[in-house]
């Protein structure tokens, strides 16, 4: 059974991605809402924070999932299991399962060293995730 989603988590996500009512497009060019949650498309009502914050929590829910299933071991470790996570509900789920879980050589991925118990390998690598690709570029 997964762990519960932190306060500290919930709050950092809210903080960094931003309270949005109405729909928008994402730097990525997707329909989204409330707290970066993708829409179908741009022709969806407003919602609440309430609401933002149930479809947050929803999202969390599987990148956290994601995350587990990958590295495992971070059951036990609640502040790297939320960075994880906030990576995953960052760059999706598609971007976690192509990292290749067994690769252990020098440009081994963030998951790889977290599930090899690396922590500062990891955390150098977190710090190349500052970028996003939109569109391919």
């Amino acid at each position: 059974m997964a762990p519960e989603l932190t306060l500290e988590l919930l709050d950092l996500v809210k903080r960094m991605e931003g309270f949005r009512a109405t729909p928008y497009l994402c730097p990525a060019g997707y329909p989204t809402i409330g707290y970066g949650h993708r829409i179908p498309s741009l022709q969806h009502p407003p919602i609440t924070e309430a609401e933002a914050e149930q479809l947050l929590r929803v999202d969390l829910g599987w990148a956290q999932r994601a995350a587990l299933q990958l590295a495992p071991n971070l059951v036990t470790e609640p502040r790297r299991l939320a960075a994880l996570t906030d990576l995953a509900y960052n760059v999706g789920r598609d971007a976690l399962d192509g990292m290749d879980p067994n690769d252990l050589g020098d440009d081994a991925g963030v998951v790889q060293c977290l599930r090899a118990g690396d922590w500062t390998g990891a955390a150098v690598r977190f710090r190349r995730w500052n970028k996003a690709r939109v569109h391919g570029r």
